[in-house]
């Protein structure tokens, strides 16, 4: 066993012992073990681990928000080896989409209790500390790789420690491991010692109890989560007190929420980070700044920014187009797919996001990708579950768009057009999209159509779907 992490929990092992490492915070019950206990089981572990593989595998680990999901992927972390976390309670079907998207990369895919996926004969091994999954335009998973590197002088850490992040305090995390934000949030909370608290599913009142009885002093959340806390009435300044720092990721924040967070917790403690999985740069945003400029989400940190013409040319203050950035150690990213990502000849980069900056070089979004969906601050890409309609028998053509949605910010609505004489329904198509997608990326609605709005080229036009009328509540399950 080698590493950052497996360094970084031996040493908090040592200076603080009997210091709560992990909580679990439940409505009847809570759970912790100390950073000794910490120590003694994922070391064990991640030996464990070590003794069942051959070579340097990518080792997959099924996470959940709880004490137990922490240990275990804690302890893959300590072996040294690339780490994949997954959701555990994906579709199976999208698990073997995915085992085998991996496979093909990186060769034999460990899973404890599990067959290895076949890898193709390209399959090269993972040269990364751990590999998340994000999605494609295309509607294909991409295996996104990041690297753990020394933490103290990350552009990552330093970001952090600009919004109350301080070695040894007390983090929350809401939001699933398996995201890119919480992952990387609990990855730097290991390496500084914290004491990270965790409670399952997300929920207002859970998070507000969490705060006020373990004395959180720092969360990252989605701008689903602070909708819900605002209109919480368990969320109060009184129960706030403690934290000192809540960053927000994942998704664009409107403005009632925003000022709604201010007013809570005091401008000084708000901030917003704008990036991209494939870790292309990043700008920060605190409170008195978003005041002063409503609707920014911050100049660029260790990151430079340009905005472009669709024809690569520069555009001036105010012009929305193209966001390109470079960070500033000039390195490309190091993501194993970046086939979404554009380039330019001095090593700028584009994830397609539009927008603008203004005189001070503040950045302001005026969309994100072109067809890209943030369902609850998941990323979700129409062609995925296009692709996953149209595999029905009686299917002819379908098209996804995104509506407005007050809890989630958006959901997905599928537009089907069937072959004549099919007598399909919404209710098998709900079924045929349980087996094959997660929650977020299940269709909230099925409309049928007699055609879709499409050029002669067969270019859809999206904009010109028709509104759907959508009944209140959670997407469908």
């Amino acid at each position: 066993m080698t590493g950052p992490v497996d360094a970084a929990i031996a040493q908090a092992a040592l200076e603080t012992p009997d210091k709560p490492a992990v909580i679990e915070t439940r409505a009847r019950a809570t759970r912790s073990v100390t950073w000794r206990e910490l120590d003694d089981s994922t070391r064990a572990r991640a030996a464990a681990i070590r003794d069942s593989v051959e070579g340097e595998p990518l080792v997959a680990v099924a996470v959940s928000s709880t004490l137990d999901g922490v240990m275990e992927l804690a302890a893959a972390l300590r072996t040294g080896l690339p780490v994949f976390p997954y959701n555990s309670r994906s579709p199976q079907g999208e698990l073997d989409r995915l085992f085998a998207l991996a496979a093909d990369r990186y060769g034999p895919v460990h899973r404890p209790g599990a067959v290895p996926a076949t890898p193709a004969e390209a399959s090269a091994r993972c040269a990364a500390d751990y590999v998340l999954t994000g999605g494609g335009t295309s509607g294909t998973t991409k295996l996104i790789e990041g690297r753990i590197g020394p933490h103290v002088t990350s552009g990552m850490a330093m970001l952090l420690r600009r919004t109350g992040w301080t070695r040894g305090l007390r983090q929350l995390v809401p939001g699933p491991l398996y995201h890119a934000a919480p992952f990387t949030s609990l990855l730097s909370g290991l390496l500084d010692a914290h004491t990270v608290v965790v409670q399952g599913a997300f929920s207002a009142e859970k998070t507000a109890a969490a705060i006020e009885e373990h004395g959180v002093e720092w969360m990252q959340v989605t701008p689903s989560h602070m909708r819900a806390m605002l209109e919480s009435a368990d969320v109060t300044p009184e129960r706030l007190t403690t934290l000192r720092g809540l960053l927000h990721t994942a998704a664009p924040c409107d403005e009632a929420t925003k000022r709604g967070w201010i007013e809570l917790i005091g401008a000084h403690r708000v901030f917003e980070m704008y990036g991209a999985t494939e870790q292309i740069g990043m700008t920060l945003a605190r409170g008195d700044e978003w005041l002063a400029r409503p609707g920014t989400v911050g100049k660029g940190f260790l990151t430079q920014i340009r905005v472009l013409d669709e024809n690569g040319a520069g555009l001036a203050p105010g012009q929305v187009g193209r966001i390109f950035m470079r960070r500033g150690s000039g390195r490309r990213p190091t993501g194993a797919d970046l086939s979404s990502v554009e380039y330019t000849v001095d090593g700028f980069l584009t994830v397609g996001d539009h927008g603008r900056v203004d005189e001070d070089g503040y950045l302001f979004l005026s969309g994100r990708r072109s067809d890209m969906l943030t369902v609850g601050g998941s990323n979700v890409y129409p062609a995925e579950i296009e692709r996953v309609v149209m595999e029905l028998p009686g299917v002819r053509d379908v098209a996804v768009a995104g509506r407005d949605h007050p809890d989630f910010g958006s959901v997905p609505v599928a537009y089907v057009v069937t072959e004549p004489g099919t007598a399909l329904t919404a209710a098998e198509i709900n079924r045929h999209c349980r087996g094959a997608l997660a929650v977020h990326k299940r269709p909230k609605h099925i409309e049928f159509v007699d055609e879709l709005p499409r050029t002669e080229a067969g270019k859809l036009y999206r904009r010109l779907l028709p509104e759907p009328t959508l009944r209140a509540g959670r997407p469908t399950r």
